[in-house]
């Protein structure tokens, strides 16, 4: 019994390590941060991943009753699961529950409990769920509301490995998130020395649709470009040097 009890006592002071996130206070809009823009920081191998959320619960909002909307008082949102984790990825709240009253401050933090490894490079849509309790309901009291959250990801690469192995005739095209894109695009590019790059997307014809021309420095490079204009399809990107070309598929889905 006594040994049973140090390894509970153990598992919860080890996992309390990570649970205390403490939520960001200057925050004035009701929502959830970072946004579907910013989303989630990636992910390296070999070197620990923590990544926050932070929250700020309205006091209220409006519900739609048999066609008419009206304005509840939000008790409470709970997050009651976030699937889609890389392995041996999890994640806590503060408060512990995750329940995070109306009106108030909290945060939820993911984190890894062995840092990721080779098996674990890709890409990560995540889906957290909450249900929502809202009270002063006209004619009804309460009423509970189950959503869920679906922007958010984790991209795990091994950008440290091609960093230490950079040389004058490096290009390498880091994985493009989210893809399927149906609007901002996050494009990743290593490149082994400072130069004017070319930057092309191509459709399925073969013709050019956009063309930027980016001033890329040693190592890794990144840039957002909106793909919200183009039409469905399957698309082609390409980063092209003064001696190098290279060339990856990209979809463009609405959903």
């Amino acid at each position: 019994m006594k040994r049973l009890i140090l390894t509970i006592t153990i598992i919860f002071s080890s996992h309390s390590l990570f649970s205390q996130c403490t939520p960001d206070t200057t925050i004035t809009s009701p929502n959830i941060y970072p946004d579907e823009i910013t989303n989630l920081p990636e992910g390296f191998v070999g070197q620990p991943y923590v990544a926050q959320i932070d929250v700020l619960t309205p006091l209220d909002t409006s519900v739609s009753l048999s066609g008419i909307n009206v304005n509840v008082t939000i008790d409470n949102i709970e997050l009651t699961s976030v699937s889609g984790l890389p392995n041996n990825f999890t994640y806590s709240c503060n408060p512990p529950t995750c329940v995070f009253p109306g009106g108030t401050y909290g945060c939820a933090e993911i984190f890894s409990t062995v840092d990721p490894s080779t098996a674990d490079i890709g890409y990560y849509p995540l889906t957290m769920t909450t249900s929502t309790l809202a009270i002063n309901v006209p004619l009804i009291g309460s009423l509970t509301q189950v959503d869920t959250v679906d922007y958010f990801y984790i991209d795990i690469s091994n950008t440290a490995a091609t960093i230490e192995q950079l040389t004058n005739s490096t290009l390498k095209i880091l994985d493009v998130y989210p893809n399927p894109v149906s609007n901002q695009a996050n494009f990743q590019f290593v490149i082994g020395k400072s130069e004017f790059v070319d930057f092309y997307i191509i459709d399925c014809l073969g013709k050019i649709i956009s063309h930027k021309k980016i001033h890329a420095v040693t190592g890794v490079n990144k840039f957002q470009f909106d793909l919200s204009e183009f039409s469905e399809g399957i698309y082609s990107y390409s980063f092209v040097t003064s001696d190098k070309f290279i060339s990856k598929k990209l979809l463009v889905s609405d959903f």
